[in-house]
């Protein structure tokens, strides 16, 4: 069994979101990141990359993202909701899988 293409298989996957015409990726918390989803700021965070899987914000000033606190609530609402709802599908669909 090759245990790194399971890992990778079993990555949280990147789902392409648009926003103010750039194309940015979000996917579900990991498993070790989820507990520490507790604010829309952490989660987007988190939660939140580039093309390549790099994070794009972050919660303070640091070169190369964006901290996450200077843009507008309306659009972390935005992105937030979307995450939430790949959390929310996921659990539905099991749900009515059983």
């Amino acid at each position: 069994m090759n245990l790194n293409e399971l890992k990778q298989k079993l990555q949280p996957q990147l789902h392409e979101f648009t926003i103010q015409n750039f194309k940015i990726f979000i996917h579900r918390p990991s498993g070790r990141d989820f507990a520490n989803c507790d604010t829309v700021t952490k989660t987007l965070v988190l939660c939140v990359k580039d093309e390549n899987g790099d994070p794009i914000f972050a919660d303070e000033d640091i070169e190369g993202r964006i901290n996450v606190n200077s843009i507008d609530y309306k659009y972390q609402s935005e992105i937030y909701g979307a995450i939430v709802n790949l959390v929310t599908v996921d659990k539905v669909d099991e749900i009515e899988k059983k």
